[in-house]
Formats: C-alpha cells, sequence, structure tokens
C-alpha cells in the first residue's frame, strides 16, 4: 500500500463516513471492515483505501490491463478526483510530496547509518 498525506483541514471531512461516502461518490458499492474501504470501477478491478489518520491514507490499487482505452480513462479519471477530494492535493502534488518524503526519510536513514 501507498502511503499518501493529506493537506491540513481536509482530514476532519474523512472521519465518520466521510472517506466511505467520497469513494461511493466516485466509485459506486464500496465495502467496508474497520477502516479499510475497498470498491472496485471499469479498469479499476480493486482499489482498498486505509484510513491511517486525520493526516494519512493508504491507497492499493489493482488495474485491469484488458480493459479498453475509455474504461481506463474513466477510472483513472475518477481515481485522480477522489484522490484530490480527500487528500486536498492535485497528481503533481502528491507526486512532489511523494518525492520529498523519500528524499526525507532516506537522509534520516542515511544519518542512523552514519552513527552506527
Amino acid at each position: 500500500m501507498q502511503s499518501f498525506e493529506i493537506k491540513r483541514g481536509h482530514g476532519k471531512s474523512l472521519e465518520d463516513g466521510g472517506l466511505k461516502s467520497l469513494m461511493e461518490e466516485e466509485f459506486g458499492d464500496v465495502s467496508e471492515k474497520d477502516n479499510l474501504f475497498s470498491a472496485s470501477f471499469k479498469a479499476l478491478k480493486k482499489m482498498d483505501v486505509e484510513f491511517i489518520s486525520i493526516t494519512e491514507i493508504k491507497v492499493e490499487t489493482d488495474t485491469d490491463n484488458e480493459a479498453t482505452p475509455e474504461d481506463s480513462l474513466e477510472a483513472h479519471q475518477a481515481y485522480n478526483r477522489f484522490m484530490l477530494n480527500v487528500t486536498g492535493f492535485n497528481a503533481k502534488q502528491r507526486i512532489d510530496r511523494a518525492k520529498a518524503k523519500a528524499k526525507r526519510e532516506a537522509k534520516a536513514a542515511a544519518e542512523k547509518e552514519m552513527q552506527a
């Protein structure tokens, strides 16, 4: 599962069923087990979203490589709309934040290794 930051102020709206209702808007039926929500939509065979906290979600997707280009495009657009609504960041911002987080983690690991 890939971790995504949630923009300050967006997390509160995800509590108490908010995340599930956002998923239902984009993907239709959503199953829920504890803090894990699952849905499928067109070329998106399976999408699992885990609500970690008001500052983080984890997402795992499984796509159908045999899907039509139209279904793939619709699934991709729905995913991006959903992620924007949930995290408050567009695709480019999510990538930039993930790169920055990876860089911070690598630096911390390197410093820890130097001290050992």
